[in-house]
């Protein structure tokens, strides 16, 4: 019984139908009809994976339209993947190359060339960094509130729900403390609530220092360069940060720099734990320049944490500010 077979060349550049029993049957009429030597010496091939078919008994098994190839003895057979992948790499062999390059680029000496790119994004972008007005730049604002008509009037609100953030977080950390809930004769509580007290005001008094975001601010009340860039200054007892210039953002610059900022710690320089010793500090790796607030101020470059005894009070300072305060556990 015979069987349909499609037979082409090892170029593919004609393929056709054979109606075949045996293999013998199957090479006579593909070498005729793709007009070349009958008399030479001919193999076939499943064209798929290259499989050699030699016999009857194999080809019978085939099912019926498998794609065979006819080769001679000294043409190699180049399966179905081979030829589509070298047709491809042939036209669009300025693709392939590029992808090729792109990715020996990005392998390879990548943080010096993404400090170049930085550069250049950074210079291109430094146009647009500079508008303010919502209608100036309407992407910068997407997501953001209607009555938010500038970037420093939008930075200016970021600054003071980020400090009802650490007022917040400071006021819950400090009366779930042990020193809080069971000190003696409560005094701890009424210590505490009075610099929270105190605490509350002087922000408010401060307007949550709605400035230091604020680049149109004077520059003795915000924390960022004219054009909105902020810059690390490293460790809170070192004067530079380990990366030498290249920890910045510029919040001003596009939605997505305003958006990673929002992730960037202002807090934590010194933080206050609610552990046994709650007047342990905790110091995060980096802050920005000049930024040292977990519950209250930013103030200039790195503050000093003092610990002063008086009496049964230890009081913690930042330079010319009482910050907050911890009650000794033996209260």
């Amino acid at each position: 019984m015979k069987k349909g077979f499609k037979v082409t060349d090892v170029k593919r550049e004609k393929k056709i139908g054979i109606a075949a029993q045996n293999l013998q049957e199957l090479i006579e009429k593909s070498s005729k009809k793709l007009e070349v030597n009958a008399s030479s010496e001919w193999r076939v091939c499943v064209a798929e994976d290259g499989t050699i078919v030699d016999d009857d008994e194999y080809l019978s098994t085939l099912p019926s339209q498998t794609l065979l190839v006819l080769l001679n003895k000294n043409e190699n057979m180049v399966t179905d993947f081979d030829f589509f992948y070298n047709m491809v790499r042939e036209t669009k062999k300025e693709y392939i190359d590029t992808g090729s390059a792109a990715k020996e680029f990005l392998t390879t000496n990548i943080k010096e060339k993404f400090k170049v790119f930085q550069k250049y994004i950074t210079a291109a972008d430094d146009a647009r960094t500079l508008l303010s007005d919502r209608s100036q730049d309407p992407a910068w604002f997407e997501g953001l509130e209607p009555s938010e008509k500038t970037k420093e009037q939008s930075m200016g609100k970021r600054i003071k729900e980020r400090m009802r953030g650490y007022y917040y977080k400071t006021k819950s950390a400090l009366q779930s403390s042990d020193i809080y809930i069971h000190s003696k004769n409560g005094l701890g509580k009424v210590l505490i609530d009075q610099f929270l007290l105190d605490l509350r005001y002087s922000l408010e008094n401060d307007k949550y220092n709605e400035t230091y975001f604020n680049r149109k601010s004077d520059k003795a009340l915000r924390l960022c360069l004219d054009n909105g860039l902020f810059k690390c200054a490293g460790l809170w007892n070192n004067n530079d940060c380990e990366y030498k210039g290249d920890h910045s953002i510029n919040p001003y610059r596009s939605r997505e720099e305003r958006i990673i900022f929002q992730t960037w710690n202002l807090d934590h320089k010194i933080e206050l734990s609610s552990s046994s010793d709650f007047g342990a500090a905790r110091l995060d790796p980096c802050e920005l320049h000049t930024v040292v607030p977990y519950t209250y101020t930013l103030s200039e470059h790195s503050a000093e944490l003092h610990a002063q005894a008086r009496g049964k009070i230890r009081v913690v300072t930042y330079p010319g500010v009482a910050l907050a305060m911890a009650v000794w556990p033996s209260i």
